[in-house]
């Protein structure tokens, strides 16, 4: 029988923080894209109807993934 130490656990418990956050995602607004691209937020629009950026709508406003964000600039 195995008998976790309490450092064993700790080192889990690090990890699983860890995984958690890698998995979490943020959710952006065209003001934050904007900042994070050194762009207006005119050009950001535009670049949404475009279709040059990952982005959803809801009620009119724009919103983006940060996950699917980084992800399309970091392969395009």
């Amino acid at each position: 029988m195995n008998i976790l130490r309490s450092a064993d656990i700790k080192a889990i418990a690090k990890q699983v923080a860890h995984e958690m956050n890698e998995l979490s995602d943020k959710l952006l607004n065209v003001q934050n894209v904007a900042e994070m691209l050194g762009k207006t937020e005119g050009a950001v629009s535009k670049m949404c109807q475009r279709g040059q950026l990952p982005h959803h709508k809801h009620h009119g406003a724009i919103y983006f993934s940060q996950r699917e964000l980084e992800n399309y600039l970091l392969n395009k």
